[in-house]
C-alpha cells in the first residue's frame, strides 16, 4: 500500500511547476542516498570489523598459549595465521587481509605478541570517490605477567598398575606421561616470563599415605618427643598394671613418657645409671636397626583437614611418622593368617617355662586397650622361645630391643602393603617440593610406582603444604602475593580404600592407625563406614582449601580433579566433583576420562593455567 500511495505523490512532486522542488530535491539527492549509503556500510564496517577483532583476538590467544612449546618466531606466525583464517566470518574475503605478526618487548611485562590485520574493505560510494576503505586493527596477548604454583597429586595405588581399555599400558604410564607432557608445557612459560622464579611444581604420590622424605627426620614440624595423642597409640611402654614387662626406667613426663634409652639395659633392668630420654617411634626404629620409610600417619581430627603449621605448643599439629607394630606369629585361633605383618619372633618372659600355657607368659591380649612393649626389649636369659599373643591389640615396646629381635621384615614385600616391618603401608616414593627445574619435577614423576591402597585425602592435604607458604614446607609464596596463582591436580582412578582384617585391630596398620583407635570417625556425626568417613574428610579439606583468599581477593588456589578409568556409579566421582574448584561460567574443574584421553585433559589443564590476558 505504502508502495502504491508513494509512486504517485513521487510523480506530481517531480512535475510540479510552483515551486523550485525538482531543482532543490536534484541537489539534494546525491547528499541524501549517499548518507544513506554511509549509513548502511558504516553498519555493514563495523560488523566485519567485529569479525575480524574477535579472529584476532581468538588467535592471539591461541597463540600465546602455544608459546609454552615453542618460541619460533617462523613456526609461531604459521600458527597464528592458520587459527585466524580457521575464524574469519565467511563473508570477509581473506583475499583482502594483510596479516602480520611480531614480538613485543614490554616493559613491566612479560612476552608479547602482536597481531595485526589490515582489510581493505570494499565499498560502492563512487561519490565520494572511493571503492575501498582500509581497516587496520590489532591484538595484543601477554604471556607470563603472573607467577604459578603447581602441585601434581597422583594416585600411586597398587590399581593404577592395571592396564587401561584395551592397550597393554599400565594407568600409571598413562598417568606418568601426561604429567611429564603438562610439566614441560608449564615450564615452557617460564621462558616467556619477566617474572622471577615464574613457575614451581611439586609432585605428591600419594597411596594410603604420603612419603614426605626419610631426611625429614629431625625436623621441628615431627613429632620427635612422642607428643602427639596418637604417637603412641599402639604403644604401651609402661605396663606395671599387669602381668606385662615395662620398658626400663619409664616416667611419665607431661604429654610423653621417657625411658632408658642408653645404657646396658638388661633384664631385669640394670642397677647403673641409665639415661632417660623421650620414649617414641624413633626409639623403636633404632633400636631396631632400621630406616623411618619417611611416611606419615592422619593428622587427628581436625588438623587432618587443615593446613595449620606444626608447632609443639600444640602437639596435635605435629606431623608422626608411620611405625607399623609386630604382629603375632601364631594365635592358636582361627584368626592366625588374618595377621600379616609378624616381622619379630614372638615374646615370651626369660623365667617362663615353654609352656604356652604358663601363668608367666607375656601376652599380648589387654581388652583395655593398652599396648605392651616389654616384648621388644631383651635381657639376659632369653631365647627364641619367646611367645607373643596380641588378640588383645597389644604391642610391648621391649621386642624391638637389638637383642631381643630374630628380623624377618626384609625379605618380603607386597603390591599394597609394600615391605613388611615398622615401614608395612609406606608404599609411594617421597613428595618432591616445590622446584623451578624441570628435570627435578621429571625424574620425581619417572620414580612413581603403583601399590598401596587409596587415601586421596592424604595426597590432596600434602599437596596443599607444598603450595602453602608455612611449615612443612615453605618453598610456596605467601597469600599476600600479587600475581600468584596456586594449583592442586589430583588424580585417582578410584575410590578412598580401609583394608580391613579379621583381628583384634579390625585392620591393616593404615595411616589412619589400626581402625580400632575409630581415629577416621572423629568429627563427624552421622553413622559411616570407614570409606564415607573418609570422603566427607576429603570433601572438608576441599572445602578448606577453597576457602582461601589471596591478595588479589580472589580463591587462593584453583583445583583440578581428574577421574581415570573410574566405573560409572563410583562414589569418588561426585567426590572430586565436588571437590574441583567452578569455572567462571559456574562448570567445574573436573575430567572424566580414560585410556589415552588422560592425556588431552592434563593438556586442557595446562592451558587453563597459562595465564594469557588480550591487552589491547
Amino acid at each position: 500500500m505504502f508502495k502504491k500511495n508513494i509512486i504517485p505523490f513521487l510523480k506530481r512532486f517531480m512535475n510540479h511547476e510552483g515551486g523550485n522542488y525538482a531543482m532543490i530535491f536534484a541537489i539534494c539527492a546525491p547528499a541524501l542516498f549517499g548518507a544513506i549509503s554511509i549509513a548502511v556500510e558504516t553498519s555493514k564496517l563495523s560488523k566485519e570489523r567485529g569479525d575480524l577483532q574477535n579472529a584476532l583476538d581468538v588467535a592471539a590467544l591461541a597463540t600465546g598459549k602455544h608459546l609454552a612449546e615453542t618460541t619460533d618466531e617462523v613456526t609461531l606466525k604459521a600458527y597464528a595465521k592458520a587459527y585466524f583464517e580457521a575464524n574469519l566470518d565467511p563473508e570477509i574475503k581473506n583475499e583482502l587481509v594483510t596479516f602480520g605478526f611480531q614480538f613485543v618487548e614490554a616493559p613491566n611485562s612479560g612476552k608479547r605478541i602482536r597481531l595485526t590485520a589490515q582489510y581493505d574493505y570494499p565499498v560502492l560510494m563512487p561519490f565520494l570517490k572511493t571503492d575501498e576503505v582500509a581497516m587496520a586493527i590489532s591484538s595484543d596477548v601477554t604471556a607470563g605477567n603472573r607467577t604459578i604454583e603447581v602441585a601434581i597429586v597422583i594416585d600411586n595405588s597398587g590399581s593404577m598398575d592395571s592396564y587401561t581399555g584395551n592397550t597393554r599400558t599400565t594407568r600409571m604410564e598413562k598417568a606418568k606421561e601426561a604429567a611429564t607432557t603438562l610439566t614441560n608445557q608449564l615450564f615452557g612459560l617460564a621462558n616467556i616470563s619477566n617474572k622471577p622464579d615464574p613457575v614451581r611444581i611439586s609432585v605428591v604420590p600419594f597411596g594410603h599415605s604420603v612419603n614426605v622424605g626419610s631426611d625429614n627426620r629431625g625436623e621441628p614440624w615431627m613429632d620427635m618427643n612422642g607428643w602427639s595423642s596418637v604417637h603412641n597409640e599402639n604403644i604401651a611402654w609402661d605396663s606395671t598394671d599387669i602381668r606385662g614387662d615395662k620398658w626400663p626406667n619409664t616416667v611419665a613426663a607431661g604429654a610423653g613418657i621417657k625411658g632408658a634409652i642408653n645404657g646396658n639395659i638388661t633384664r631385669p633392668p640394670s642397677t647403673g645409671v641409665v639415661a632417660v630420654e623421650w620414649l617414641t617411634r624413633w626409639t623403636l626404629f633404632d633400636d631396631l636397626g632400621t630406616s623411618w620409610g619417611g611416611c606419615v600417619e592422619m593428622r587427628p581430627w581436625p588438623y587432618h583437614t587443615t593446613d595449620d603449621e606444626p608447632s609443639d605448643l600444640n602437639p596435635d599439629t605435629l606431623i608422626v611418622p608411620m611405625f607399623a607394630p609386630d604382629e603375632p606369629d601364631d594365635m592358636g585361633r582361627s584368626e592366625d593368617n588374618d595377621y600379616s605383618n609378624s616381622y619379630l619372633d614372638d615374646y615370651r618372659r626369660a623365667y617362663a617355662d615353654n609352656n604356652p600355657n604358663a601363668n608367666d607368659r607375656l601376652t599380648e591380649t589387654d581388652r583395655y586397650g593398652r599396648h605392651y612393649m616389654v616384648e621388644y626389649v631383651n635381657g639376659k636369659g632369653w631365647n627364641r622361645d619367646r611367645y607373643e599373643r596380641q588378640h588383645w591389640r597389644q604391642d610391648w615396646s621391649m621386642k624391638y630391643h637389638p637383642d631381643a629381635k630374630n628380623n624377618r621384615y626384609n625379605d618380603r614385600r607386597s603390591r599394597d602393603y609394600g615391605n613388611y616391618g615398622p615401614n608395612m603401608g609406606c608404599t609411594t616414593a617421597e613428595l618432591t617440593p616445590l622446584s623451578d627445574t624441570p628435570a627435578t619435577v621429571t625424574n620425581a614423576i619417572d620414580e612413581m610406582e603403583a601399590g598401596g591402597f587409596t587415601n586421596v585425602q592424604a595426597g590432596i592435604s600434602w599437596g596443599w603444604k607444598t603450595l602453602s607458604a608455612g611449615e612443612p614446607f615453605t618453598e610456596g609464596r605467601g597469600y599476600d602475593e600479587l600475581e600468584n596463582d596456586k594449583y592442586i591436580i589430583v588424580l585417582t582412578d578410584g575410590n578412598n580404600t580401609y583394608p580391613s582384617q579379621r583381628t583384634y585391630n579390625y585392620s591393616q596398620y593404615t595411616s589412619w592407625g589400626y581402625e580400632k583407635s575409630d581415629r577416621v570417625f572423629e568429627g563427624i556425626d552421622s553413622n559411616q563406614s570407614e570409606i564415607g568417613a573418609m570422603n566427607i574428610h576429603t570433601a572438608s579439606t576441599c572445602d578448606n582449601i577453597k576457602a582461601i583468599q589471596d591478595a588479589d581477593s580472589e580463591a587462593a588456589y584453583k583445583i583440578f580433579t581428574i577421574a581415570y578409568d573410574v566405573s560409572d556409579g563410583s562414589s569418588v566421582k561426585d567426590l572430586l566433583y565436588g571437590c574441583a574448584s567452578s569455572k567462571p561460567d559456574g562448570s567445574k574443574y573436573y575430567y572424566d576420562v580414560s585410556g589415552d584421553a588422560l592425556s588431552a585433559a592434563m593438556r586442557a589443564i595446562g592451558n587453563e593455567i597459562s595465564d594469557l590476558r588480550i591487552s589491547q
